[in-house]
């Protein structure tokens, strides 16, 4: 996936970047915008490593389906 096609956040920014850290399980994580990291989203890894293209797409396919309000 790419990135330059990620939804905004909740704060209005639409981040350049995901950043993803471990949830504690090896088959969940979480991800944040670089934008003001207070929003993020929890998404299956299915088992593939944080700093894989992989996990990456999960985690971007997941921002952009998570429920928002109204963004600026």
């Amino acid at each position: 996936m790419d990135l330059l096609k990620l939804k905004p956040c909740p704060c209005g920014d639409t981040p350049g970047r995901l950043y993803i850290c471990e949830s504690g399980s090896s088959s969940w994580a979480y991800a944040t915008g670089d934008c003001c990291g207070e929003w993020n989203i929890e998404f299956r890894t299915s088992y593939n490593d944080l700093a894989s293209p992989e996990c990456m797409d999960y985690a971007i396919e997941e921002w952009n389906k998570a429920p928002r309000g109204d963004t600026k």
